[in-house]
């Protein structure tokens, strides 16, 4: 991790600070979309609800299901449930500029996401999201990128890249804190949001020590993303969906400006802390589905 520091450095100054968002923001949110693929036109046959959008989490595609993953075939049923019942995929850059009063959503907005940056994102969802002309935004643990793990295998920097041109993102799930490890208690902690055991010094951290771990480690995510990607914005996504107040703080303080969470519930562009609808998970039909996104439906 040491041999990145010059490199970092480079790519963001002041140190620990990732930019200037609202000049970043002025620039997404006046940018003509010159995506690759083409996006289908906004549906307004039937309105599920207005000024509003729904957040979908997904994580990884593979034809062996558990809790976090489902087979392609069913995520390609959920695709077509969108389609079919005149919901809007939108990039989460919109989103985005909508929440800040700088642009519009089509009624039945949807965002799509994944977590955690698994290959099966570019080999597998990638194509199905292009057919239909669907964006999707990515969540990724930047130490993973390019690194080799056969089991399961991460995204390289020249996928995003290659999906980035087709209007995909990708944004921080941080650098390496997605993990749990020893905290207070002898019990493992996740360790964006708590103090860790240092076993050489045979001592917990001090709250302190924590502060600039966490801080360390988003600084050098977003370093890669914004020189890899040339990212224009800066969003957190939080491992486990574990967070506190001074998580926030010091990534506010930085210049963090979205934060997505796991609450579940529709976004109504009053709070930069995003909730999300967890649906890639096996039980979950496409008739299921729909039910899920119909509990959402404005009062008739």
């Amino acid at each position: 991790m040491n041999a990145w520091i010059f490199y970092l450095m480079l790519a963001l100054a002041p140190w620990g600070n990732v930019g200037n968002q609202d000049d970043h923001l002025n620039q997404v949110c006046s940018s003509i979309n010159e995506s690759a693929i083409i996006r289908p036109a906004v549906d307004t046959k039937v309105i599920h609800y207005t000024n509003q959008a729904i957040f979908l989490t997904y994580h990884h595609l593979d034809e062996n299901e558990s809790f976090v993953t489902i087979t392609p075939a069913k995520f390609n049923q959920h695709l077509q449930v969108l389609k079919e019942n005149h919901y809007n995929v939108i990039p989460i850059e919109d989103y985005s500029c909508f929440l800040e009063h700088r642009k519009s959503i089509p009624p039945n907005a949807v965002v799509i996401t994944f977590d955690d940056g698994y290959r099966s994102f570019y080999e597998k969802a990638y194509p199905l999201l292009k057919k239909q002309g669907f964006p999707a935004t990515n969540f990724v643990v930047v130490s993973y990128l390019d690194s080799e793990y056969p089991s399961l295998p991460f995204l390289t920097w020249k996928q995003t890249q290659e999906m980035k041109h087709d209007g995909f993102s990708f944004y921080s799930h941080t650098f390496d804190l997605h993990q749990k490890k020893k905290g207070d208690g002898g019990g493992t902690v996740p360790t964006l949001t708590n103090r860790i055991f240092l076993e050489q010094e045979k001592r917990l951290e001090t709250e302190e020590e924590k502060r600039k771990r966490v801080r360390e480690d988003l600084w050098m995510a977003e370093a890669l993303l914004k020189t890899q990607l040339d990212n224009k914005l800066s969003m957190l996504c939080f491992p486990f969906g574990e967070y506190n107040q001074t998580v926030m703080d010091d990534a506010k303080e930085m210049g963090f400006r979205y934060f997505i969470t796991t609450k579940e519930g529709i976004n109504s562009g009053d709070s930069r802390e995003i909730n999300r609808l967890n649906v890639g998970m096996p039980y979950l039909s496409a008739d299921n589905f729909l039910r899920k996104l119909q509990n959402y439906d404005r009062k008739k």
